[in-house]
């Protein structure tokens, strides 16, 4: 056992499996005993305390994401969220326009309204049998969905073209999240990222018309452009983000309320709750569970000295559920006071782009859901929960729901909430 296995004993044997599962017991034990771990599984120093993870957030001069060792830019190259100082400040810039809470509602709105008048078409078409008790997953048919369409009328690209862009992403997941280092994984999330590049090339040139106002025009009108190259990378980050924040978010707040049946028969009776509950259940199971940084010098946290060039992993997860900042913390509690003070986003200068748009998508999806599908509960015969190291979320999310007509207290007996 070397040094660092016998000083810090719980990470020795964390694993990525453990964290998968279910890691909020590991974080209190880690946070009690072991604040500041290193975890060789992961080849990572762990933080798990509110308070550290928010000023080591803070300090992009000590703790970058600016690094060769970056995941993040070995599959996507150099962009706003692999860059510090001026260069990522000149990104954001050039993006953060159409991603403002206005002019999404402005632009967005109608569009997310229509999807999902779509949508709950669909779902309504597929009431089965002659009881009419409907069944779908919600994931599946909801929040990925939803979350690609919008994406699409934002970037500029065809809506058609959806389906390419989720297969994409879904390789870029699986890269992102290689924290074992398997080479085909990584291999295919680099393959993955040069097609996006080919793809969307002829609309950053102008030779594939896009709309008027999407972030591609916008990106073409700018007085001092990005280069080519620049513009792939961030649209990459883009394109991931806003189907990775949205789709998971939406799905872990469907969860939260489904697995909560006192909650979800408020949300039910009050619409107007829902945007608490979104902002607690980001706080109780955030879709992305850490963010990276890179020690720039030797840096010693709660007596534990991180040597420069290492990585520190922000324990995202940890931090929303410190009972220090949040009491009672494993309780799901849409009425807590200082909920929005969660970490889903991040925070500091890389502060979440897409923010503003998850929260929308995800206050209209869940109006939508509990508002047009009567009865609608947790679907007993083929349970689920979020799963995840890295991005966190349930594979699907398969629900139960009654006829018009029908009476929604039946539904609830059946189900058993």
């Amino acid at each position: 056992m070397n040094d660092r296995a016998r000083r810090f004993p719980l990470g020795a044997h964390l694993t990525i499996d453990a964290l998968a599962d279910d890691p909020y017991p590991i974080f209190h034990e880690l946070r009690a005993a072991e604040p500041v771990t290193w975890a060789p599984q992961l080849d990572m120093w762990l933080l798990t305390r509110r308070d550290d993870i928010v000023r080591v957030l803070a300090d992009w001069e000590r703790f970058t994401t600016d690094s060769p060792a970056s995941t993040i830019r070995d599959i996507f190259g150099s962009h706003m969220l692999t860059s510090d100082g001026d260069a990522q400040i000149r990104y954001k810039r050039r993006f953060i326009g159409p991603f403002r809470r206005g002019k999404l509602e402005e632009n967005l709105l109608a569009t997310v309204g229509g999807v999902l008048d779509e949508l709950m078409e669909d779902l309504e078409a597929g009431r089965r049998g002659p009881t009419g008790i409907g069944s779908a997953d919600l994931r599946g048919r909801v929040a990925r969905p939803l979350s690609w369409r919008s994406i699409c009328r934002i970037l500029g690209l065809p809506e058609e073209d959806g389906p390419r862009l989720v297969g994409w992403y879904d390789r870029f997941a699986a890269a992102l999240e290689n924290f074992a280092g398997d080479p085909d994984v990584r291999a295919t999330g680099k393959e993955a990222a040069r097609e996006f590049g080919d793809y969307v090339s002829p609309f950053l040139r102008g030779e594939v018309a896009v709309p008027e106002g999407s972030m591609i025009a916008v990106l073409s009108e700018e007085a001092d452009p990005l280069s080519e190259a620049e513009m792939v990378a961030n649209l990459l980050i883009v394109l991931f983000g806003g189907i990775e924040t949205t789709e998971s978010m939406i799905g872990n707040a469907l969860w939260a309320v489904l697995s909560h049946p006192a909650i979800r028969r408020t949300v039910v009776a009050d619409p107007a709750r829902i945007e608490a509950v979104i902002e607690e259940s980001m706080r109780w199971d955030p879709a992305v569970q850490s963010c990276t940084r890179f020690a720039t010098e030797s840096v010693e946290i709660r007596g534990v000295t991180i040597p420069a060039n290492e990585t520190v992993q922000c324990m995202l997860g940890a931090a929303n559920r410190d009972p220090a900042h949040f009491p009672d913390p494993d309780r799901f509690d849409p009425d807590r006071p200082n909920a929005r003070d969660h970490l889903a986003f991040g925070a500091g200068r890389h502060f979440c782009l897409g923010a503003s748009l998850a929260r929308i998508e995800a206050e209209q999806a869940l109006v939508r859901v509990f508002a047009g599908l009567p009865g609608v509960r947790l679907d007993p015969t083929r349970p689920t929960r979020p799963h995840g190291h890295e991005f966190r979320t349930p594979p699907a999310i398969w629900v139960q729901w009654d006829r018009p007509g029908a009476s929604a207290a039946g539904g609830r007996d059946r189900a058993g909430t």
